[in-house]
C-alpha cells in the first residue's frame, strides 16, 4: 500500500504521516527537501536567493522522492508526494518552457508507473503555523500554496482525499477509506 501526503506546511503531513507509518507498519518516507537541505549544508532561505541553485535543489527533491519511493515497491508512507515537489518548483523556480515540460515529465511518469494507492490532502486552517527555519509563517503563503497545489491536482485528474480534524480522526477516516478502496480488511 503506497500512501503519500500532500498539503501546504503546518497541515500536519508529518504528524499524520508518522502515524499511518506506525499504524499500517510500513516504511516511513520523510521530507525530502529537509535531507537535501543538509545535503547541500545550506538553509532554504539561502538557497532560494541563488536562481540556479534553487532549481538543482528542486531537481535534487524530486531525484530523492522518486528514489525513495522506488526503494518500497511494497509500499510506504510518505511526508510529501511528487505533486509537493512539482507544486513547489512552480512556486519558486525561475524556469524556461522546456525545463517545466521535462520536470512535470518527470513527475507524471512516475506517478503514472507508480501510482499511489492513496494521497491525501491536507488543507491549512487546523493546525498554528510554527517557524521552525523550513516552512514559511506566513498564513498568506500557505494558503497560496494550498490553492497552487489543489489547481495542480485538479489539472492533472489525480484523485485525492481530504481527512479533516484531530490525528485520531484523521487515521480514521484514512482507515475508512482504504476499506472503501478495498486496500484494508474489516
Amino acid at each position: 500500500m503506497k500512501i503519500a501526503i500532500i498539503g501546504a506546511s503546518g497541515t500536519g503531513k508529518t504528524t499524520l504521516a508518522r502515524a499511518l507509518s506506525e499504524e499500517f507498519s510500513l516504511p516511513l518516507i520523510r521530507e525530502q527537501a529537509r535531507l537535501v537541505m543538509a545535503e547541500f549544508g545550506m538553509e532554504l532561505k539561502e538557497i532560494r536567493k541563488d536562481p540556479n541553485l534553487l532549481l538543482r535543489f528542486q531537481d535534487r527533491v524530486l531525484e530523492m522522492q522518486i528514489k525513495s519511493e522506488l526503494e518500497h515497491p511494497d509500499g510506504f508512507v510518505s511526508d510529501r508526494s511528487v505533486f509537493d515537489n512539482l507544486t513547489l518548483f512552480l512556486r519558486h523556480c525561475t524556469f524556461t518552457e522546456a525545463k517545466l515540460l521535462a520536470y512535470q515529465q518527470k513527475v507524471m511518469y512516475h506517478y503514472r508507473r507508480h501510482p499511489y494507492d492513496l494521497l491525501l490532502f491536507l488543507r491549512p486552517g487546523e493546525f498554528p503555523l510554527v517557524d521552525d527555519g523550513v516552512r514559511t509563517p506566513d498564513p498568506n503563503y500557505q494558503w497560496q500554496i494550498d490553492g497552487m497545489i489543489l489547481s495542480l491536482l485538479k489539472l492533472l485528474f489525480v484523485e485525492y482525499f481530504e481527512p479533516h480534524g484531530s490525528l485520531k480522526q484523521r487515521t480514521e477516516q484514512v482507515k475508512n477509506i482504504l476499506r472503501e478502496k478495498k486496500l484494508l480488511g474489516g
